[in-house]
């Protein structure tokens, strides 16, 4: 089927981006570039939010991350698409991270999940990617590469967790995901509107592509704080999140507001194995909206963030919307 009869929304995505490179030839690298390394760790759970009903559906993530310092004159400023387009000078780093995500159904202690349940899936992944930016623009491309199933090892990480917190162990693990090498591709711009000097708006697009997640997102990130230029937004540990690291030693405090409305052609972690493996019959909810709150502190090449994160059911038997947090402790040096 024709996507744009199936998803009438990819019409106006032309236009969208037309409008964005027109706003682009008005943005100039006119600060300069950060010299430091960043290490970012990043940790997702829903029990961050809600210590009483925990492990449900994405039910836990962490990521590392090193940021190398940013080059303004290097072959990495060409790995872009709007910006190289416009001939726009940019200023560019590169980062490579590690993660592993853990999804867990509704129900944990039966050793069959229900059909109509979420499956239990695990992934490990190598992140890397180009990050291209001027005083008011990014653009992000990566390539995410791992694997789903046994060898993600998510079973023992949630079982080491919960010996170490006293919880109990959840029966279903036998009938994860089976083992599947990950390749996906991501694409990320971002403008950031300055209101004024406290208050800024950062509308947002990605685009997905692989065997993992295929779907593209819009959205947008409302600030409201002190040092709101020193970088582009809270993010959480999924590898196909949206912000940014610091890139100023500013001191920056702000709350972050924020919605996105994703429109999914692909979830192996709800939809099973490629090819063979484990299926689902799930009925997906292709468009699927999130909110997201949280604040940040960060002084002298050190943060501290917390974001909280509310998705609409992913599918149509899912029990309830989800919500998780996401603590993240950023190091430049």
């Amino acid at each position: 089927m024709n996507l744009l009869v199936r998803f009438p929304f990819l019409c106006g995505l032309r236009s969208v981006f037309i409008a964005l490179s027109l706003i682009v030839c008005f943005t100039y690298a006119n600060d300069i570039a950060y010299n430091k390394f960043s290490l970012s760790l990043y940790t997702d759970n829903d029990a961050y939010f809600s210590p009483r009903d925990f492990d449900r559906y994405y039910s836990a993530g962490h990521s590392l991350y090193f940021t190398s310092v940013e080059y303004d004159n290097s072959f990495i400023n060409d790995i872009s698409i709007i910006q190289r387009a416009m001939k726009i000078p940019t200023i560019s780093r590169f980062y490579i991270g590690i993660g592993q995500e853990i999804y867990t159904p509704s129900e944990k202690f039966t050793y069959i999940p229900p059909k109509d349940d979420a499956l239990y899936a695990g992934f490990l992944y190598l992140n890397g990617g180009i990050q291209n930016r001027s005083s008011n623009f990014m653009e992000q491309i990566s390539l995410n590469i791992g694997i789903v199933g046994p060898a993600s090892l998510a079973r023992e990480a949630q079982d080491l967790i919960h010996s170490i917190t006293n919880n109990g162990y959840y029966n279903g693990w036998n009938t994860q995901i089976r083992n599947e090498i990950i390749f996906n591709l991501y694409y990320k711009s971002m403008y950031r509107f300055p209101i004024n000097e406290y208050f800024d708006i950062l509308p947002y697009g990605i685009a997905a592509l692989g065997n993992a997640h295929t779907y593209i997102e819009i959205g947008a990130k409302f600030r409201a704080g002190y040092g709101l230029d020193g970088d582009f937004g809270l993010q959480t540990a999924q590898v196909d999140s949206i912000g940014s690291v610091s890139h100023s030693d500013n001191m920056r405090a702000y709350f972050q507001f924020g919605f996105s409305e994703r429109f999914v052609l692909r979830n192996i972690f709800l939809q099973g194995n490629t090819i063979g493996g484990v299926q689902s019959d799930l009925d997906l909810n292709r468009a699927i909206y999130g909110i997201e709150l949280g604040a940040v502190f960060a002084w002298r090449g050190y943060a501290l963030s917390y974001l909280y994160s509310y998705k609409r059911r992913e599918f149509v038997t899912q029990l309830a919307n989800h919500s998780y947090a996401t603590i993240r402790l950023e190091v430049s040096f």
